[in-house]
This record gives structure tokens, sequence and C-alpha cells, in this order.
């Protein structure tokens, strides 16, 4: 919705009382914009990215690989800080203990949001097939994507908050290994408990199988087949991506913006990183199966960019080099939501022979720049300007669109 006037940002004391933390916000809108310069290429392809704006191909990682969960870790922490406003009493702190009475407003809330970031997941297809029955073409659900990024999140975020509101925090530990290690066991052995290298293969895993059985084949991801990056399995470690951030979210309010409450951020968070790289060997990092080893190596990484921005912006009180990046991270959704819509109405608005993007492309930015991979990477650029515009503007008028 849009709210009233933006607040200003607050400091230390905020870590504390539950309020706002800058350097969460600021974390947030980084992330956003690295998934639009990721999302909106000039051209795909090798001969057209960088390769550190690529996807692994299969086992492995690259800089664009930790951005999605990046973001689910951030979902995890903002709960730490939302969920006080609709407890009654506070929650308390799991250092604490005891009881904690949950308002029942507070899962209406939590559902309607689930509701709407789903729906958002699918409106893009939605508003394609609308526009061909309004043009006399028919409605067609057959090809519509069950899941997606969106509908990835909403059910991190139903299932983390659900967690963490019903469960106290010894068990919310046992969930989450559980989780890790049973869905290790899970790739394992099924569908095939004598071939270990091809149960973890692109076409042999069981997450796809699972997928076909269920929604079929039509309704998954076709950009990189078989496989679909948001299938149902592979979203219950993901689920662990967000308890590690609600995790650290409540860390820093029990501690405070402090130096030592960095340190001890940047070292759990190498650790939980080394540990993922180490168990690599044994059980591959994996972006698109959202392998156990791939959950604590990203959220690990993620622990240490959310303490360097603690320290920047919460403790050094670096506002103006923070505040770029929070003008879109309090409208994260709204600009993902919005650049996808705009790379869906660009390929298909024709100018000649050629779709707007491609025209754009060609134009704008192929016509003077050599280098193809240069060129596509400066068009990606150009569209980070333009949202990070849309989000200042809005800043400018005190708007906000959150879900």
């Amino acid at each position: 919705m849009v709210g009233t006037p933006i607040p200003s940002s607050v400091g230390s004391n905020a870590s504390k009382s539950g309020g706002r933390l800058l350097s969460l916000d600021a974390f947030r809108g980084l992330t956003i914009l690295a998934m639009v310069l990721v999302n909106n290429p000039g051209k795909w392809g090798g001969d057209y990215q960088y390769w550190p704006l690529e996807h692994a191909a299969w086992h492995g990682w690259t800089p664009t690989d930790l951005i999605f969960p990046f973001f689910l870790f951030i979902v995890g922490t903002s709960l730490a800080y939302s969920l006080r406003k609709y407890t009654n009493p506070p929650l308390a702190p799991p250092y604490e203990g005891g009881e904690t009475r949950v308002d029942p407003a507070v899962y209406w809330r939590i559902g309607r949001r689930t509701a709407i970031l789903i729906l958002l997941g699918w409106a893009p297809f939605l508003i394609i097939q609308i526009s061909s029955l309004l043009r006399g073409e028919g409605f067609d659900l057959s090809h519509l994507r069950i899941y997606g990024v969106l509908v990835r999140i909403a059910l991190v975020y139903f299932s983390a908050a659900l967690i963490v509101l019903m469960v106290p925090l010894r068990g919310q530990i046992a969930i989450a290994a559980t989780i890790l290690l049973g869905y290790w066991a899970l790739l394992a052995f099924l569908p095939n408990p004598h071939d270990y290298q091809s149960n973890l293969s692109n076409k042999g895993n069981i997450v796809v199988a699972f997928d076909r059985a269920t929604v079929g084949a039509w309704k998954m991801y076709r950009g990189d087949p078989p496989t679909d990056p948001e299938g149902f399995l592979s979203t219950f470690p993901a689920i662990v991506n967000a308890l590690l951030g609600y995790w650290t979210g409540l860390f820093i309010q029990r501690s405070g913006a402090t130096y030592r409450t960095v340190a001890i951020m940047a070292a759990c968070g190498l650790a939980l990183a080394v540990i993922g790289q180490s168990w690599h060997f044994a059980f591959p990092i994996n972006k698109k199966i959202w392998t156990s080893s791939f959950v604590l190596l990203t959220s690990g990484l993620a622990m240490v960019v959310l303490a360097g921005c603690l320290m920047k912006f919460d403790i050094w009180g670096w506002r103006r080099i923070a505040r770029p990046y929070e003008i879109v991270g309090i409208n994260a959704i709204f600009v993902f939501v919005g650049s996808g819509l705009m790379a869906i109405l660009l390929s298909r608005i024709q100018i000649g022979q050629e779709s707007a993007h491609e025209w754009l492309f060609h134009t704008c930015f192929a016509s003077w720049i050599t280098d193809p991979k240069l060129a596509s990477l400066s068009m990606a650029l150009a569209t980070v300007a333009f949202w990070w515009f849309v989000c200042w503007v809005m800043s400018r008028f005190g708007w906000a669109i959150r879900v």
C-alpha cells in the first residue's frame, strides 16, 4: 500500500527497540538492485554476459547465485522486527524463555501477505491471458507456471513466520537441522537409491520428478529445463535461509548495533560459509535444487554482508551512502514486480521487425558500444538507474509501496 511519508532512519537504538534498521533496508535495496541488474541484460547468453552475472550451469556458484538467497535471509531478519508489533505481549527474546501469546490478527496478516505475493507472482501471466481474452483469443491457464521467485518468497515467508511464532528457539534449530539433513538424504536416495550422482543430476533429481508428477512439465519453468529452480521440494531448505536470517535479527535486537555484534556476526557468517563450501565435496552447492550446502554458504555470506552494513550504516552513521539503497529497500517488492512487468511489456511491443527491448538494445547501446558484453551490461545498468530514479521520485513525495 502507499503509506504516509517515509520516516527517517533510526540507528543503533532501533536494533533493541524493534524499530526499522537502516542497515537492513539498505541491504534489501542493494539486493533488489542486484536482482534487477542480472534479470535485465541487453541480451542473454555467454556472448553477451560476464560470468559473474550468470547463474552456474549446475553445481557450483557465481555471485549471481547469491542474490535470491540473500533476499530470503533478509525476509527472515525482517521477521524478527515485524513480528514484535503483532504480539501481545511482545515476543520474548529466546534467551529469556517464557510463553508468548500471539495476537490472532498476526495470522491473518501473514496469510494475506502470502496470498498477495503469490498473486503478484502469477500476475504477469494472468495479465497476458486477460489481454488475450479481450482480443477474443481465449483464456488459457494450461501454461501458468505454478512456482516462481515470488511464490517461493511467499511460501518461505509463510513457513518461517509460523515456525517462529509457534515453535521455541530450540525447536526452530531442530527443524532447521532436520530440513537440511533430511533434504540431503532425500536427494541422495531418491529416485534411485543406488545412484547418488544421477540423483543429483539435472534430469534425474527428485525435485524435477516431483514437480512433473504434481504440476506437470507445462506449468514448470521452461527457461532452463528440466529442473525448475523454484520447485516445490527445494523450497524447504530455502526456509532455513529465512530462519538463519531471523536468528540474526534476534541477535541484533538483543546485542544492539555494536562492534561486538558485528564481530560475532562476521565470525559466525564466515564459519557457516566455510562449512557450506566444505560440504560441497559431499553434497554439491547447487542453486537450482537449493542444496543444504548452498543454504549454509549463502546464509553465511549474507550474515557477513549484513554485519558490514550494520557497522557502516548503524554504527558509523553513513546515512547518506545508505540512503540510495534504503529508498529501494523499502519498495523492494514493487521494484521487483515492476521491473518484471516492464521487461515483459518491452518484449511484446514490436518496433519494425524487433521487440522494443531488442530495438532499445541495438539502437541505444550496441550501436556505439562495440563490446557485446559491455553493451548488454550497459542496458542492464540503465534499467537499474531507471528503477532507482522511480524510487527516488517516490521518496521525494514520501511514498512507499509495501505488500
